[in-house]
């Protein structure tokens, strides 16, 4: 193989590990639904509803805090977190229970379900991968 094409390879080999990095870290953020709009608020006991969903980064920090923007839904308000929780590149979801619809929604979008109760701060820490 000639120099330049041993240089291209390993260009494109690095853009593609890098690539994958980048998405790989993505995915690791980490949202709770919550019962307030700070780290260490409550976990709600019901996704869907929750009155806030809190962004984790890989880290463990807080770096979003939202409105619950299925809350209100008068119906399908899994599907339409699920949907939202994938816009925002998250991999990870913390409640106190999680229902039918939603649990489907979460699964057609690779994102992983966890069922806890305490602080959204605890929680994200007992489960950052």
């Amino acid at each position: 193989m000639s120099r330049m094409k041993r240089i291209m390879f390993w260009l494109v080999a690095a853009a593609i590990v890098m690539t994958a990095a980048t998405a790989s870290a993505e995915d690791t953020r980490i949202a709770v639904a919550a019962e307030a709009a700070h780290a260490e608020a409550p976990i709600s006991a019901v996704a869907a509803r929750a009155p806030h969903i809190l962004i984790f980064d890989a880290n463990g920090a807080l770096t979003a805090s939202h409105p619950n923007p299925a809350a209100a839904e008068p119906g399908s308000a899994g599907p339409t977190l699920a949907r939202w929780l994938a816009d925002q590149k998250v991999g990870t979801l913390i409640a106190g229970d999680f229902g039918a619809k939603l649990t489907q929604a979460l699964e057609e979008r690779k994102i992983r379900a966890v069922i806890a109760t305490g602080s959204a701060a605890r929680a994200v820490k007992d489960n950052r991968q």
